[in-house]
């Protein structure tokens, strides 16, 4: 998974930072409480902002509590709890691995392959809960996964082109933020620009180990070297930086407005420029 869509913890009020990190906490003890202890290791930062979003335009604030974290259990942490935000970026959490792990099997190594089937393994029912929770979803995520291999396949040297399944993969995802069915193109709208800019920052980022061990990266097959392919990520995702920030203008948010501003127009952009860079989170610790 990602990992790119996270705040400016500098920029952020303390209070700011606890929901924050107290909505993180909740995403995990959601998915254990949906899909068990095994799929709290896919816990991931982008899903965050999709409980967020969808919590503020809902206006549902939940129920904080005190649990005690796997990763520190002598301390007591608040937590979000209960919200559908909560239960939408569990179950797109799970699909989205899922088929993640499917395009591993094709493309990796032995040994990754060997990992990756033995945790898809894991997650077989996991998977079989979150389809049935989100059907639809379930369906597109199939759908856009077949048609990243088949892009990946062909040799595709088109960035935008590359990027599509991915940006439907998080157009999906997004449009079931909705509450008022006008939102719902505008959701979708954003999420597309939002997948492509993490599909380059990730191929951006990939670009040494994909050249090392010959596997496809769009960049690659453009016949860019390192610094004119990070060059040319940085500028694809700026550009579409400017329309999931028109998108996300257009939405009538309840809540967490705050949060949100910081991450779509400090956060975003920050990721942008660090372009090339690997991430450095760390799961389970403390967000950001």
């Amino acid at each position: 998974m990602f990992g790119y869509v996270t705040p400016d913890k500098g920029e952020m009020k303390v209070r700011e930072y606890e929901c924050y990190r107290a909505v993180y906490c909740g995403l995990c003890m959601q998915l254990k409480a949906d899909y068990g202890f095994v799929s709290r290791m896919l816990l991931n930062y982008d899903l965050v902002t999709v409980a967020l979003l969808a919590d503020g335009i809902s206006g549902e604030k939940g129920s904080p509590c005190m649990k005690r974290c796997m990763a520190n259990p002598l301390r007591r942490r608040c937590m979000h709890a209960g919200t559908q935000g909560l239960r939408l970026a569990a179950a797109s959490l799970v699909l989205l691995s899922w088929y993640k792990l499917a395009d591993d099997l094709e493309d990796e190594p032995f040994a990754r392959r060997f990992a990756s089937g033995a945790l898809r393994f894991l997650l077989c029912r996991a998977h079989k809960k979150a389809a049935a929770a989100q059907p639809e979803l379930d369906r597109l995520l199939a759908e856009q996964t077949v048609c990243q291999q088949t892009l990946e396949q062909a040799g595709c040297a088109n960035p935008d082109e590359a990027a599509e399944p991915t940006g439907r993969m998080t157009a999906s995802i997004l449009e079931k933020c909705a509450v008022r069915p006008e939102d719902a193109h505008i959701l979708g709208r954003m999420g597309l620009f939002l997948g492509k800019i993490l599909y380059w920052l990730d191929a951006a980022e990939d670009y040494d180990k994909d050249k090392e061990k010959g596997r496809y990266n769009v960049f690659l097959r453009m016949g860019l070297d390192r610094a004119a392919a990070i060059e040319q990520a940085a500028l694809q995702c700026r550009l579409a930086a400017g329309e999931v920030a028109r998108c996300y203008n257009l939405l009538r948010l309840e809540l967490n407005r705050p949060i949100l501003d910081n991450i779509i127009f400090l956060g975003l952009p920050a990721g942008i420029r660090r372009a090339g860079q690997p991430q450095k989170h760390e799961k389970h610790a403390a967000p950001v």
